[in-house]
């Protein structure tokens, strides 16, 4: 996976701890964590398959979906009337939530 890409590799592994772990603990309780972001590492197919392939196992399950939408401007100028596409990518963790509060 990271063979031959370790700079990349290393990006995707800071992605995860620093900004998906911190949520995934909190929703220790639940089994399931929802990641919305717009980072644009993930716009790189092989990150984005890095970032997958780090979850599977018997613990985390990891599903991505990603959205483009097209966003105009209010602006009456024809050079500003075009804003690029902003790309959301919803990353979903599953796993066994805690048995704490259930009861």
């Amino acid at each position: 996976m990271s063979f031959g890409q370790p700079e990349l590799f290393s990006q995707v592994v800071s992605f995860i701890s620093g900004k998906m772990m911190p949520i995934v603990r909190r929703h220790a309780i639940s089994g399931a964590a929802l990641n919305n972001t717009e980072d644009t590492l993930l716009d790189n197919p092989t990150a984005l398959a890095m970032l997958i392939d780090c979850f599977p196992s018997a613990v985390f399950h990891a599903v991505v979906t990603s959205t483009a939408s097209s966003v105009r401007s209010m602006s009456t100028s024809p050079r500003r009337s075009h804003v690029p596409d902003e790309k959301v990518y919803r990353i979903q963790v599953r796993f066994q939530g805690s048995e704490i509060r259930r009861g």
